[in-house]
């Protein structure tokens, strides 16, 4: 073919060549997005996979620790009940509660050494604990807090935390005891209410006062009424005693002071709490 001509057959190759037809795209450029999405699905398969086998590897315990852990749970969940007994006051007392503290101390012990790293296992037990309804009702509030440490020791023990489990069973009873003995939050600075009468020419207030200054702490006059012309007065005294053991050496020795009668003393420390 003569320089410079091109055949009708050539000119159609040329130009598919500059511009190829449209339509679907090569098999490999259709491959390449459907590649990449499947790849995508299989890491988060992947990670999904990894998270739950991980959440669901259980904790290894054995028997000696197994029984360890339900020896120790019961060990401090008793000391709590025994400081909630030692330590209430008012009429709201119930023995069974202080029964239900103990149990509930090994209970949460046991339920966490069942759960373990489970995170299966803990959304069963939440679902088997949220079908329980409590319809007691708690008289007093100091209750919830001895309930809310009896909880926190069992799960410082189930989860293998000895060490916060005994320390704080420690210093939370030190606290309960040492606000226990100074009568913390109380409004009432005395423990009982004396009553009794006197003759006026018999009694002598100064062996009284004596009597007072050796067996009581704190005391304060309430009333004083006259009767039979003057004759004779019947005092009413708020007490509180150095000794509440002394109590009774007290009774005895003011009964025997010389124009005193009719000794009646009258507890004020339940004011009344329900």
């Amino acid at each position: 073919m003569p320089y410079g001509k091109l055949c009708p057959g050539s000119m159609i190759t040329i130009i598919r060549q500059i511009n190829p037809p449209t339509g679907d795209p090569p098999s490999a450029a259709r491959k390449i997005p459907n590649k990449k999405l499947g790849d995508k699905l299989n890491n988060r398969k992947s990670m999904f996979e990894n998270f739950v086998n991980v959440a669901s590897i259980p904790s290894q315990l054995t028997t000696a620790s197994v029984v360890f852990n339900l020896i120790l749970a019961f060990v401090l969940s008793l000391i709590i009940a025994i400081i909630y007994k030692n330590t209430h006051k008012g009429l709201s007392y119930s023995q069974s509660f202080t029964f239900t503290l103990i149990f509930i101390g090994l209970l949460i012990n046991v339920v966490m050494m069942v759960i373990g790293n489970s995170l299966a296992l803990a959304f069963g037990a939440f679902g088997a604990f949220s079908l329980i309804r409590f319809r007691t009702a708690i008289k007093d509030t100091r209750d919830i807090a001895f309930i809310l440490w009896a909880v926190t020791v069992g799960l410082a023990v189930g989860t293998g935390n000895y060490l916060i489990a005994v320390l704080t069973t420690i210093v939370a009873s030190a606290i309960v005891y040492g606000l226990a003995k100074i009568n913390f939050g109380s409004i009432r600075k005395y423990d009982f209410i004396l009553n009794f009468s006197a003759q006026s020419g018999a009694f002598s207030n100064d062996k009284m006062r004596e009597l007072f200054k050796e067996y009581l702490k704190y005391d304060n006059l309430l009333n004083v009424t006259s009767r039979d012309g003057g004759k004779a007065l019947d005092y009413s005294f708020n007490i509180k005693f150095i000794a509440s053991s002394d109590m009774e050496k007290f009774i005895s020795k003011f009964n025997s002071l010389e124009g005193v009668e009719d000794v009646d003393l009258i507890s004020a420390k339940n004011d009344i709490e329900y």
